[in-house]
Parts: C-alpha cells; sequence; structure tokens
C-alpha cells in the first residue's frame, strides 16, 4: 500500500512538473522550446544564438554565443504570469544598454534574489547604477567580467540588502566609498583586482563583514590598522599576494577570527606574538612560501586554546621551537611536511593530547627522540613519509595506543625494534615500504657475532595492512601470516621461500587440527610478485592453502615468473605419479598379452634378425648378390678348396665367389644361430664343401638326427660331399643319405656339369628356390641302430663327437 502511495504521489508531481513546463514554453517565432523538468530555449536573436534553461520558481540561466552586442528586448517572455526565481545568471553576454530588472520582468521575472553575470572576454562599456536599479531584493552578486577597469562609487546604492558579493576582475581600482552603502555585507570576495594602493579605511565601514578573500589581488603591504571596524571578520584569505611582512598588531582587532590562510606569499619571517590575540582562532594554512622562512618565532601557536589544525608545509622550514604549540591542547591536526626539518625537540608535542592526525612527511628527519611522541595518546594517523630515518627505538610509539594510520615508507631505515607495536590494541595500517628492512640483528655471544632473526611484529595482531614491499627480506615470519591482519604485501623484496621447513612442518601438524589452530583470522589479500621465489612445490603448497582453506587472494598472482607446467606439476603431482604407474603396468599387460599371443611369430622374427646379424659379421663381402655363391668349408680343407673347387667355380664368368671358412667351436649359441640361419632363405647360393673336417667343424655335439633334418631343411644350398679328413662313420652316412638334388660328391664322373647343372637351375629360378630331398631318402630309416656306428677318431680333439649324442 505505502508503495503505492508513494508511485502515485511522484507521478503526480512529475505531471504537474511536465505541466508547468510546458506553460512556461513560450510561442516566440525565435525561439524552438524544448525539455521535460526543465524548460530548455533555443533562440536566434538576429542572427545571435542565445540559449535559456530554466526551472519554475528556483533558477535560470541565459548563455550568449559570439554576442559582442544583443537586443535584449527581443528575448522570449518564458511565462505568462510573471515569477521569481532563486538566482538569475548571465553567461558570456554584453552589458545590457538598459537595467536588469528591465531585462528580467520582459522575460516573466519579478523577483530574484541572486544575480549572476559572468564574460571572459573584453567587454565594451561600463556598469552604472542604472544597471541594478529596481532590484531592491537583492541579496546576492557575482560580477565576474574582464575588461571592465571601474565601478562608480554610488554603483550599489540601490541594492544596500546585499549580504554577499563576489567580484572577479582583472584590473578594477576598488575606490574607499564602493562599499559604504552595503552595511549589510556578510561576504566578501575581491580576487585578481589591481589593490597596490588600497585605503587602510576600505572595510572600516563593514561591521557585519564575516569572511573576506583578497586572494591575488596584489596586496603588498598591509597598514597595522587595516582591519579596524571588521571585528566579527571570522574567515581571512590573504593568499597569492607577495606579501613579505606583516605588522606584528596588524590582526589585534580580528578577536572573532577563526580561519586564516597565507599561501603563497615571501614571507622571510613572521613577527613574535602574531596570533596573540585572537584567542578563537581554530585554523591556520601556511602553504607554498616562495623564500625560505627557516624558522617560526617562539610560542607562535601558543596559548590558542580553540586553535584545532595547523597546516605549514612548503615553507622551507628548518627548526621548529620546542613550545610553538605550548598551551594549546586542543589542536587535533598538525602539518609540517615538504620542509627541511632535520631534528624536532622531544618537548615540541607535549601535552598534546587530541592530537588525531600529525604529518612530518617530506623532510629531513634522520632520528626520533624516544619520548617525542609520549603525550599523544590520541594519535590516530602518522605520516613520516620520505625522511632520512635510520632507526626507530622501542618506546617512540608505545604510547600511541590509538594509532590506526602510520606510514614510514621511502627512509633508510635498516632495523627497527622487535617490540614497536606491543602496546597498540588498534587495527591499523602500517607501511614500511622502500625501507632497508630485514630483521636481522647482530649480537656478540661468546666473543662472536649471532643473527638473531626476530619480526617486530611478533605481538601486532589484526593489521589492516602491513606493507612490508621494497625491502631487503629474505625469509618470512609466521607472525605476518598467523597473527590475523587483512592484506599483507611482501613484493619486490629477495624472498626464496614463503614458509620455512620449520614452519611448514609446524603447518601441517598443526592442519591436521584445522585451519584456524594455524591462523587466528584469514588473510584477505597478499601481495608476493617481484620476489626470486623458488619454483618447488612447497611455495606453492603454501599459496593453495592459503587460497583454499581461507579464500585469500593473491592480488598479483599473475606477475609471480614460474612456469606453468611447474606449478601445475606441484598440484597434480599425485595424479602425475600414478598415471605413470598405472601407464607402466597397463603397457607391461599389454606386452605381455602380446607375447603369449604372438609367441611364434616373434620368436621367428627374432631368430630370422639373429641369423642376419651373424651373417653381416661372417661374410667378407659387404653385399651379396643373387648371382653369387657363397662357399662354407673347414678352415682345415682350405688347401683342398683352394688348388681344387675355387679353380672349377671361377671357371664360371657369371658367378661372383665369396669363400667363408669356419673353425671348430663349441660355442652353442654359434650352433644356435647356425641353426636357425639354415631355415632362412638367403638372397645368394650357398655352396658347402661338407668333408669330414667340416663335420667336425660346424656340428660338434650336435644329433646325428639334428644334423640330417637340418640339410634335408637348407634353402638354396648345395653340399659337395668331399672325402677330406680322417674317416668317419658319421659323415660316410649323411653321404650315403643325401639328397642327389641338392648335393654331388666330388671326383664322380661328370662332377663339375652336375654341380654348375645345380647352380643354373637355382640361377633361373631365382633366389628362394628350395631343394628338399625325396621323401624316401630325406628320412633315416625308422630301424636305423646308431650304436653299430664306428666311434670319432680320439687322435684329434677338434675332430672329435661324443658318442652319447649319437
Amino acid at each position: 500500500m505505502g508503495y503505492k502511495f508513494v508511485y502515485a504521489l511522484t507521478t503526480a508531481l512529475a505531471l504537474q512538473i511536465i505541466r508547468a513546463s510546458r506553460l512556461m514554453c513560450p510561442s516566440d517565432p525565435n525561439c524552438v522550446c524544448g525539455g521535460t523538468l526543465a524548460v530548455e530555449l533555443d533562440c536566434n536573436i538576429d542572427g545571435r544564438t542565445v540559449k535559456i534553461n530554466l526551472l519554475p520558481n528556483t533558477y535560470m540561466n541565459i548563455k550568449c554565443e559570439n554576442s559582442s552586442s544583443l537586443d535584449y528586448s527581443k528575448l522570449p517572455k518564458c511565462a505568462n504570469i510573471t515569477n521569481s526565481f532563486k538566482s538569475v545568471s548571465f553567461k558570456d553576454c554584453p552589458i545590457p544598454s538598459t537595467s536588469f530588472k528591465d531585462v528580467l520582468t520582459r522575460m516573466g521575472v519579478s523577483k530574484t534574489m541572486a544575480l549572476i553575470f559572468q564574460n571572459a572576454k573584453n567587454l565594451s562599456g561600463y556598469f552604472n547604477r542604472k544597471h541594478f536599479a529596481g532590484l531592491q531584493d537583492l541579496t546576492k552578486l557575482l560580477l565576474s567580467v574582464n575588461g571592465v577597469t571601474h565601478l562608480p562609487n554610488n554603483l550599489f546604492e540601490d541594492i544596500n540588502k546585499l549580504t554577499w558579493l563576489n567580484i572577479r576582475s582583472n584590473s578594477i581600482n576598488l575606490s574607499e566609498e564602493l562599499f559604504k552603502p552595503l552595511e549589510r555585507l556578510e561576504t566578501l570576495e575581491i580576487s585578481h583586482n589591481h589593490m597596490t594602493n588600497i585605503s587602510s579605511n576600505l572595510f572600516s565601514h563593514l561591521s557585519f563583514l564575516r569572511k573576506l578573500s583578497l586572494w591575488q589581488s596584489n596586496v603588498t603591504w598591509f597598514s597595522k590598522d587595516f582591519f579596524t571596524g571588521v571585528d566579527v571578520l571570522e574567515e581571512l584569505d590573504l593568499s597569492s599576494n607577495g606579501l613579505n611582512e606583516l605588522p606584528g598588531s596588524i590582526f589585534k582587532p580580528l578577536k572573532k577570527l577563526k580561519k586564516l590562510t597565507l599561501f603563497s606569499n615571501k614571507f622571510s619571517s613572521l613577527p613574535q606574538n602574531l596570533f596573540k590575540n585572537n584567542i578563537e582562532l581554530e585554523t591556520v594554512v601556511i602553504l607554498n612560501n616562495d623564500v625560505k622562512l627557516k624558522q617560526l618565532p617562539k610560542h607562535m601557536f601558543g596559548n590558542l586554546t580553540n586553535l584545532k589544525v595547523i597546516y605549514i608545509q612548503r615553507c622551507g622550514l628548518e627548526k621548529i621551537p620546542y613550545d610553538v604549540f605550548a598551551d594549546s591542547p586542543s589542536i587535533t591536526n598538525i602539518s609540517l611536511a615538504y620542509n627541511d626539518i632535520g631534528v624536532l625537540p622531544e618537548a615540541v608535542f607535549n601535552d598534546q593530547i587530541n592530537l588525531l592526525e600529525l604529518d612530518l612527511s617530506h623532510n629531513q628527519l634522520r632520528e626520533l627522540e624516544p619520548k617525542i611522541f609520549s603525550s599523544l595518546v590520541r594519535l590516530e594517523s602518522l605520516d613520516l613519509r620520505y625522511n632520512s630515518l635510520l632507526e626507530v627505538s622501542g618506546s617512540t610509539f608505545s604510547s600511541l595506543f590509538s594509532l590506526i594510520y602510520l606510514d614510514l615508507e621511502h627512509n633508510n631505515m635498516k632495523t627497527i625494534s622487535s617490540y614497536l607495536f606491543s602496546n597498540n590494541k588498534q587495527r591499523m595500517s602500517v607501511s614500511l615500504a622502500y625501507n632497508k628492512l630485514n630483521f636481522e640483528y647482530k649480537e656478540l655471544n661468546n666473543n662472536s657475532w649471532v643473527i638473531n632473526k626476530i619480526s617486530p611484529f611478533a605481538h601486532t595482531y589484526n593489521l589492516r595492512l602491513l606493507n612490508l614491499s621494497h625491502n631487503e627480506f629474505k625469509m618470512t615470519f609466521e607472525d605476518w601470516w598467523m597473527n590475523g591482519h587483512d592484506n599483507l604485501d611482501i613484493s619486490y623484496n629477495n624472498i626464496h621461500k614463503l614458509w620455512d621447513e620449520d614452519a611448514h612442518n609446524t603447518m601441517t601438524a598443526r592442519s591436521k587440527r584445522g585451519y584456524n589452530d594455524i591462523f587466528k583470522k584469514p588473510l584477505k589479500n597478499v601481495w608476493v610478485s617481484n620476489n626470486p621465489l623458488d619454483c618447488e612445490c612447497q611455495n606453492f603448497q603454501f599459496l593453495d592453502y592459503l587460497t583454499e582453506h581461507s579464500k585469500t587472494k593473491v592480488v598479483d598472482m599473475k606477475e609471480v615468473i614460474c612456469p606453468i607446467w611447474s606449478r601445475e606439476s606441484c598440484r597434480v603431482r599425485f595424479v602425475i605419479i600414478a598415471s605413470f604407474i598405472t601407464m607402466f603396468v597397463c603397457l607391461y599387460i599389454i606386452a605381455l598379452i602380446l607375447f603369449v599371443v604372438y609367441k611364434k611369430q616373434m620368436n621367428t622374427l627374432i631368430k630370422k634378425k639373429l641369423c642376419e646379424r651373424k651373417e653381416r659379421k661372417i661374410d667378407r663381402s659387404p653385399h651379396l648378390n643373387e648371382s653369387d655363391i657363397m662357399v662354407k668349408y673347414s678352415e682345415h680343407d682350405e688347401e683342398f678348396i683352394l688348388k681344387e673347387v675355387i679353380p672349377g667355380l671361377k671357371s664360371q664368368k657369371e658367378i661372383k665367389i665369396h669363400m667363408n671358412p669356419i673353425t671348430n667351436t663349441r660355442n652353442k649359441q654359434f650352433m644356435s644361430n647356425l641353426k636357425m640361419c639354415v631355415k632362412d632363405a638367403h638372397k645368394y647360393t650357398t655352396v658347402v664343401v661338407f668333408s669330414p673336417n667340416y663335420l667336425t667343424s660346424a656340428y660338434s655335439h650336435v644329433n646325428i638326427k639334428k644334423i640330417h633334418g637340418e640339410m634335408s631343411k637348407a634353402e638354396n644350398t648345395v653340399y659337395v660331399f668331399a672325402d677330406v679328413g680322417p674317416e668317419n662313420s658319421i659323415y660316410a652316412f649323411l653321404k650315403e643319405q643325401r639328397d642327389v638334388r641338392t648335393s654331388v660328391v666330388w671326383g664322380e664322373a661328370d662332377f663339375w656339369n652336375s654341380i654348375l647343372s645345380i647352380l643354373t637351375v637355382e640361377k633361373r629360378d631365382g633366389p628362394r628356390r628350395k631343394f628338399k630331398a625325396s621323401r624316401h631318402k630325406g628320412k633315416l630309416p625308422p630301424n636305423i641302430t646308431f650304436e653299430r656306428l664306428p666311434d670319432w677318431s680320439t687322435n684329434n680333439t677338434a675332430n672329435t663327437f661324443t658318442h652319447s649324442h649319437v
């Protein structure tokens, strides 16, 4: 119900304003009316653009564009009936030839309380009394014009109810009679005027004047009685006038003075007891003095019980008297920033129990007396930036129970006391950035220096901000993380580990009991970038611990320079290791299954590869072609081979012969390889001179069945049986059981024609042709008795077979 009522009321008011704005829109042929809540008129008066903006009963703004002259009588009447306005303003318009009263009446304005006339261009003409005739209700007037150099003495005769007057001109000379009609004037602002010859009685009759601004009015000198008659003046601005001295009693009449502004002058000194009679003075501002003031007079701000704010900045101060603030216990703000102060007396702030803010930044302070802040029990803000402080003792801040903001940036501090903030119970913001701190202290122990690492914040809790950036820290301290601070900045240091090993073990042990057992309160924001952080899991785990358990935000995490994979590998190290183990087990199982399924094929392949490798070793010719012949023989038959066999083979010009003698061996691996080789096909034909010597060299310790079987399975092989060497019954048996298609006997009739015919057939049919024995001769008779065969000769161990194998 309430919402509906408010909605209805708002709608009614909006409709009323819109209806009023429509009623105010004139039907003038020179203007176009627009706007919703306010009336906006775009008028063209004799080719000159005039914009009028108004809100009924509130304001009317008239703005001229590029109009050095204007016929005000042609401006539209903005209402059917005359209305009163709180203010009417003319901007960049020429001075009217008639009074402002006539102009406003034609436009429908019956009454206004404030009139503003501003023009940034050089105007032709002058103001005179007639311009303000009829505006007897006017209380505020602002004249900001250029080019007007004279205001007549009777200008304000008809507007003697003015309480606020602002004259901003560049070259007006003010006469003593000008302000006499304005007996009710309370605020007078004069700026950018020529008042070098100002009369001492110019303001004497302004008995109600409370605020006077002579900002940038070219006043270079004041008489001692200049302010006589303005006894109730409360605010005085004498800034930017080039004053180089003040009479000692110039402010004596101003017993009600509360605020004094004196910036941008040229004071080389200030008189003693300048504010002795200004017992109600509350604020003094002295800024940007163009020459060095060097030193303030003693007791300058003393005995001013109402004084609250003192700003003395950029004045070149070098020394401050110890009693400059004596007996003024109500001061809340003191700023002595941007000076050249090197030393502050220990008693300078005595009895300042109400001081809330103290700014000593941008000076040359080298040290602070231990008790300099002993009285500042209510101090909330202390700014000591940009000084030359080397250290701060433990008792310096011990009395600052209420301190909330402390700034010690840009000093030369290397150490601070470990109990510097032990007495403070407030939620402080502490900035120690841009120093040389590392919290390492050297102590002499047993005639040797021992480095102790102690954090001065061990007993400081719940800080809003702890800024330790741009220092020389090499390690962190537990209390930085664990004492409940909101924001921690340790960027731009020399820190490698965010959490040392001992602390890491402590954290791991405590984490089993819960996060709150380690951290009193979670951190909100942390800055850690621009440190040479080790890209190791310990740092990443610690940051993850912060972010996961307390939702702490590492603000500059993107600026931590570490490979992405390094952090990710730390996060999922267990997963990675488990994945590798799982992958290895799976591959092992797959390989095992493949081995079982393809065992025979793999054996064959392995044997073939071994044979090829063996053949490459023993082959004296690097390349064998299909037309080549490999002659294998025992080295004991080499003389026979060279004299009888080789010459006969060489008589065939198309045949290339390679010799491969073998020696006697008992190596089982060699025999295994040889057995595999006789099963494989080759691109060349092998001629084996099979003699008793070859039998003992190639087939030592081999069963006769296996010998016969391998010979019958041999591919692309021709056997030449030659009775070279000692008699051998096994040889005789194999000779008798030979395959006539793939073997010949040395010395038989037509030997060379037989062997060449076999070679010719093999060359014609290709290297893959196989010569196999017939079935009736390829197998041994089943009833053969091997025991009847004679034993090997024992005369030569190299040519001996073990009888048991046979």
